[in-house]
């Protein structure tokens, strides 16, 4: 049996993380609450087309290109001026984060990167990394504040937002995305620019890509 003060100071134990638990969800709570309608209907929309069609599986790969489309087109439609600036000192930015972050990635995993094409470089950039960033961090980050709890709300909405692809393909790996997320949200947090995190996305896609193979 426990002591009386042992039984003390287990309640206060528990009751310390109940309050750190609670403190938690209420701060994700406040930062749900600041992204704006237009926002969280986004975010959802976007979610939605995923699942249908990783679900529906269309034969015609042009229905793909719906879901980049839309990432670059909704922000837009409802009236968000996304940040997106062509400066030599934030690209800069984010390619000496690239090297620092993710050459040690690419010397542990190996691959070679010349069997990446130009043609998937450009697709990874058109398709993948500028919608992408364009949404999650110049629309979704950008409604929630310039903040790191932002960051990491933005984060894990970004992660969530893989569950299509790790329920129909069995790509759980992708749920880790919120790792290289925290990343690009800081680079957008520093900058107010979009591009420095399209230059680290790009990148972490095609080494992850160049491991994989």
């Amino acid at each position: 049996m426990l002591s009386k003060t042992e039984f003390t100071s287990e309640t206060r134990f528990i009751v310390s993380r109940m309050s750190e638990n609670a403190m938690s969800c209420l701060c994700i709570k406040s930062l749900l609450m600041k992204m704006n309608i237009k926002a969280i209907s986004g975010y959802f929309t976007i979610l939605t087309l995923s699942f249908l069609l990783h679900l529906v599986k269309p034969a015609n790969n042009i229905y793909y290109s719906s879901l980049p489309i839309l990432m670059l087109l909704f922000p837009i439609i409802v009236g968000h001026r996304v940040k997106m600036r062509f400066s030599i000192k934030d690209i800069s930015l984010g390619l000496v984060v690239s090297i620092i972050i993710l050459l040690p990635y690419y010397l542990a995993f190996g691959g070679n990167i010349k069997t990446i094409s130009a043609y998937y470089v450009i697709f990874q950039l058109l398709s993948v990394s500028v919608p992408e960033e364009f949404f999650f961090r110049g629309f979704l980050q950008d409604s929630t504040g310039r903040n790191f709890k932002a960051v990491l709300l933005v984060s894990l909405l970004f992660s969530l937002a893989h569950l299509p692809k790790a329920f129909f393909l069995g790509e759980w790996i992708s749920l880790l995305s919120f790792f290289p997320s925290l990343v690009m949200g800081w680079l957008y947090m520093k900058t107010n620019n979009i591009l420095p995190g399209t230059v680290f996305h790009l990148l972490s896609n095609l080494i992850y890509h160049n491991a994989s193979l």
